[in-house]
């Protein structure tokens, strides 16, 4: 009797996935809605990936593993719900908008027109980079639920201006001016969650200062020259006995010739430069702190630009880096700086386009974090990591948070900021929860203001939009349908997973931890699993700028 192989074939055919595909989708139609009454609910809130391109293997290896969750769950007699749906707001996709079409963002989208045209540029680029996504993971043969209201959607963007409006409403959103990190290039402020550090060389400038009662000089040492006249006071440590009788008198700002005062603070570190450090505005955090820890009074130098104002003096007019170099060269042919040293530090840049951040004083919108950074932390112990390790992550990433949310930003392709401002009293106004509004380009809901009885011509609608993660930190309650279906979102909230990589734990995890729970006072997620980023064999991240992305597709 000859044996026979029953599969004939000796390569295997990928037409045959194809109809198993097609087998999939026939039986996924025929799901009933209501059938998660009868079970019990598990709601995996599927991490909406940036359409901003296609994924590499290692992008798709990370939503093959959560359909193996979900896949897993069902068989153990779950209601699974495993949304997929694109992240679409945000900074990346102006940024490739102007690169492909050789524009920029601020001027192009002035006027209420051309905004309207930018808008639409970013949703065809963005229609084109998710449709690449959703036909990978389908031909992987992942068994997501696809919903085509993105972040960007009204359905969406209804949501998220909900959540302010009743934060607002609650004294958790505010708005005050402050030293905020900003990025010239892209025109708006960063949250401490959106700043990276670049390793960079430069100089260590040693600086003569003069003091004013004597002709004897202090040397500082500093990387800001072009920020001395912004200096307001040179600190040294109270324990460094080579200053000690200098606190309270008085010092010259070379060039400038501004008095500035000399005090003690214990924060210096004796053993960087000369042990004397300039106070600026604003040269770094450690400033910030320090011009509100003493009183001092700052002087604005830098403008949105990354330009040097005229309060800069010969320096005005100049961008950053420029002036840093003028003043350097002034400076020694005045005979007042001592000596150079090249050195190796960080510096803050622009998570987006690498730029070096500046801080400049900003009238911003804020939400309230800082008074939750301990009930969050009892929130954490209450959640199950894989890996555990992850958990120290978060709770380091939260100790190290200084100041309140900043949520509102200088861009366009992002939610707008549903609120009105009374130009008579000053008042600022939101409008009932409920549908989708567009301040910049729709008239308030409100025949008069509120407040005072102005006419409606003095209600000027905001137009500055939400930061993306005020956007993404809702996506547990979109998935859950909080704001839509309660009944569903009280059977399914006990018990949801957020699998996600490791670098955006300061991001997407703690401000969606920080928002549904100001939101509902309850915990966001019953377990959270954390995974790597996909590396190639010289352990590198893949990028396409490396040359060393792997397509997944067949």
């Amino acid at each position: 009797m000859e044996l026979k192989p029953r599969i004939e074939e000796t390569r295997w055919d990928p037409s045959k996935e194809l109809e198993l595909l097609k087998l999939w989708d026939e039986e996924k139609s025929s799901a009933k809605p209501d059938e998660w009454r009868g079970k019990e609910v598990f709601v995996i809130d599927t991490p909406p990936p940036y359409a901003s391109g296609k994924w590499h293997v290692g992008g798709a290896a990370h939503y093959a593993q959560i359909d193996m969750i979900a896949r897993y769950f069902r068989l153990k007699g779950y209601y699974v719900l495993a949304p997929f749906y694109a992240d679409r707001n945000g900074l990346p996709v102006e940024v490739q908008v102007e690169k492909t079409y050789g524009i920029n963002a601020k001027e192009f989208a002035s006027t209420p027109e051309g905004r309207r045209k930018f808008l639409q540029l970013c949703r065809d680029f963005l229609d084109r980079a998710e449709a690449d996504l959703v036909r990978i993971w389908r031909r992987m043969g992942c068994d997501f639920e696809y919903w085509k209201d993105g972040t960007d959607s009204p359905r969406y963007r209804t949501i998220t201006q909900a959540t302010f409006i009743r934060l607002f409403r609650e004294g958790l959103i505010y708005e005050a001016e402050r030293p905020v990190r900003w990025c010239p290039r892209c025109g708006t402020t960063l949250a401490e969650a959106e700043i990276e550090y670049d390793e960079r060389d430069d100089y260590l400038y040693y600086v003569k200062y003069k003091l004013a009662d004597s002709d004897d000089y202090l040397v500082v040492a500093t990387t800001r020259p072009e920020l001395i006249p912004a200096c307001a006071a040179i600190v040294y440590n109270p324990k460094d006995s080579r200053y000690k009788g200098l606190a309270g008198r008085k010092a010259i700002a070379p060039l400038f010739g501004h008095e500035v005062v000399i005090l003690e603070h214990p924060s210096v570190d004796m053993n960087f430069g000369t042990g004397l450090e300039m106070v600026c505005s604003y040269g770094d955090e450690d400033d910030v702190r320090l011009f509100r820890e003493l009183g001092l009074k700052p002087k604005v130098i830098v403008d949105e630009r990354g330009v040097m104002t005229s309060e800069a003096g010969f320096l005005a007019g100049l961008p950053v880096e420029e002036a840093r170099k003028r003043v350097a060269e002034e400076l020694e042919r005045n005979g007042l700086l001592v000596r150079k040293e090249r050195i190796r530090h960080t510096v803050p840049v622009c998570w987006r386009c690498k730029t070096p951040l500046q801080i400049i004083n900003r009238r911003e919108l804020f939400l309230r974090q800082l008074d939750y950074k301990d009930r969050l932390k009892e929130l954490i112990s209450t959640i199950k990591f894989a890996p555990e390790f992850h958990r120290r992550k978060l709770i380091d990433w939260i100790d190290s948070i200084s100041m309140d949310w900043p949520i509102s930003r200088d861009r366009y392709y992002g939610t707008e900021i549903p609120l009105w401002r009374c130009t008579k009293c000053g008042a600022l106004l939101v409008p009932e929860p409920g549908r989708y509004y567009r301040p910049w380009e729709e008239e308030p809901p409100w025949s008069s203001c509120p407040v005072c009885g102005a006419p409606k011509e003095y209600l000027v609608g905001e137009r500055r939009v939400f930061d993306t993660w005020f956007d993404s930190s809702i996506s547990m309650l979109y998935a859950t349908r909080w704001a839509e279906d309660p009944e569903f979102y009280q059977k399914a909230s006990g018990n949801v997973l957020r699998p996600q990589g490791e670098d955006i734990i300061r991001t997407w995890l703690y401000y969606t931890l920080l928002r549904v729970y100001q939101l509902t006072g309850r915990p966001a997620f019953r377990w959270v699993r954390i995974t790597g980023m996909g590396l190639d064999p010289k352990g590198r991240p893949m990028h396409k700028s490396l040359g060393n992305v792997i397509d997944p597709e067949p």
